[in-house]
């Protein structure tokens, strides 16, 4: 591969930098998040500022402005092309953070939070776990739970009754709440909510909680997500970015042996995904009984276990989840019922899928 090529292909490769690769993958993608959904274009003069003495800046039209843009697209090239990834993330970050300062209006969790984690990408380094991003999440959840239990609207069930009922006028809570007396429901839905999030910020802490306390994540937004059609902006996307930072790469290469005569086509697709060049494909003998195999450092996995492994330890596959959500989003985005429906079916597909749950029944012996 000649260099120009070795350059273009740059922002598929995620080893070799001062970042973990499952970091450095969760940066690439918060930021194509981010621009999605038009943050380079929000950044602007400051509006009714968090900090007043950034009015100052508007004596001098476009510098605040022009300055802000011209770091964000300098360092997302950075970050993309792997070149000085901890600074270049972090200076993404900060860059949302100070626009953010700049105007109240464009205060969102779920972009505040993105920028949290570049910030956090940026301040970590590739030879420790990443322990900040630990107590990131667990502040989270804390702070949402603590604000829950400090409104009595949540308590009695009000906040809840008035989002479903007028905010969002959900079909599914008007049906069912009508089995129950007044505000049982909202009640009920309140105290999942409260609890659950305060579950998750001190399970999130313990090591040997911690698959579990990621997989409850996962579900619980997933229901919150197919309860309400509502996204959170993007909130729920940026938490699943968020979570790849607790995916354990292997570091050696991954050993695969695939049934030639069946499975040619899947193995192209992931030679074609593979730039990191990590996995290692072999044919399998005709006579063996499993169709697939993966061989880590620290075991051999078989068949559907295999092939989850080796989609979890591709990290172009959520690149390339990443570009079909953008795709979908613009197709339906005026048919907003077939992209929920379609989101929810993708989603929860997923989920049972990937879940380490044996769903077979075991043979008595």
């Amino acid at each position: 591969m000649n260099n120009l090529a070795a350059f273009i292909v740059r922002p598929f490769q995620f080893v070799g930098t001062k970042m973990h690769p499952n970091v450095l993958l969760m940066c690439k993608l918060l930021v194509i998040l981010l621009v999605t959904h038009h943050l380079f274009f929000k950044i602007a003069d400051p509006f009714i500022p968090f900090i007043p003495a950034l009015d100052s800046f508007n004596n001098y039209p476009n510098l605040f402005n022009y300055t802000l843009k011209t770091l964000f697209a300098l360092s997302a090239f950075s970050l993309f092309f792997n070149i000085k990834v901890r600074t270049a993330s972090l200076v993404i970050g900060l860059v949302v953070i100070l626009n953010i300062l700049a105007s109240k209006p464009l205060f969102f969790n779920h972009t505040f939070i993105c920028a949290c984690a570049l910030i956090l990408a940026g301040l970590s380094n590739s030879k420790q776990p990443p322990y900040l991003f630990i107590f990131q999440l667990s502040l989270v959840y804390f702070g949402a739970s603590i604000n829950k239990f400090l409104e009595p609207d949540w308590w009695s069930g009000a906040f809840m009754d008035t989002w479903l009922r007028s905010a969002r006028e959900n079909p599914v809570y008007l049906y069912v709440s009508q089995l129950f007396p007044d505000l049982v429901l909202a009640k009920l839905l309140s105290y999942i909510a409260m609890f659950t999030e305060f579950g998750i910020a001190i399970m999130i802490l313990f090591k040997r909680k911690r698959s579990l306390t990621i997989w409850f994540i996962i579900i619980f937004h997933t229901t919150l997500f197919t309860l309400t059609s509502f996204r959170f902006g993007h909130f729920l996307e940026s938490l699943v970015l968020i979570l790849l930072v607790f995916l354990n790469l292997p570091k050696k290469k991954l050993i695969i042996n695939y049934k030639a005569e069946s499975l040619n086509l899947l193995k192209r697709f992931f030679t074609l995904l593979d730039v990191d060049k990590k996995q290692i494909w072999s044919p399998m003998p005709s006579e063996n009984t499993h169709w697939l195999s993966l061989k880590t450092e620290n075991e051999t996995l078989y068949n559907h276990k295999a092939l989850k492994d080796i989609l979890l330890y591709t990290p172009n596959v959520f690149m390339l989840l990443i570009i079909l959500d953008i795709i979908i989003y613009i197709i339906l985005y005026n048919h907003r019922t077939t992209l929920f429906i379609t989101n929810a079916i993708f989603v929860w597909a997923m989920i049972f899928y990937f879940i380490p749950i044996n769903w077979k029944r075991q043979k008595k012996q």
